[in-house]
């Protein structure tokens, strides 16, 4: 079996295993797998995968007349919203974002 079929079978047994409802070890025993041969393909697979990062980025904006009263208003794609003094530093914006993905 080359090795592409191969990985191709394995992601298919931990999508059977996903969709079973039986933990790792119960799905192993009744389908005749290892264990140990389970969690090393697991282990072979998730290093091939690239990893996904969900960094945020601050981009400056810039008003050209900013007024002491001014809010910039920040909305979540979960329909939160935070609104801030047009004057904030980005540093302390990038600081806020930061909780925000923690």
């Amino acid at each position: 079996m080359s090795k592409s079929k191969k990985e191709q079978h394995w992601q298919r047994i931990f999508q059977l295993q996903a969709e079973s409802g039986l933990n790792k070890s119960e799905f192993c025993k009744r389908n005749n797998i290892t264990v140990s041969t389970f969690y090393s393909w697991a282990k072979k697979l998730s290093s091939l995968s690239p990893k996904r990062t969900n960094k945020q980025k601050v981009i400056p904006l810039v008003f050209p007349e900013t007024k002491p009263d001014q809010q910039l208003t920040l909305t979540l794609p979960n329909g939160y919203q935070f609104s801030f003094p047009a004057s904030l530093e980005p540093s302390k914006l990038q600081q806020f974002l930061n909780v925000l993905s923690a």
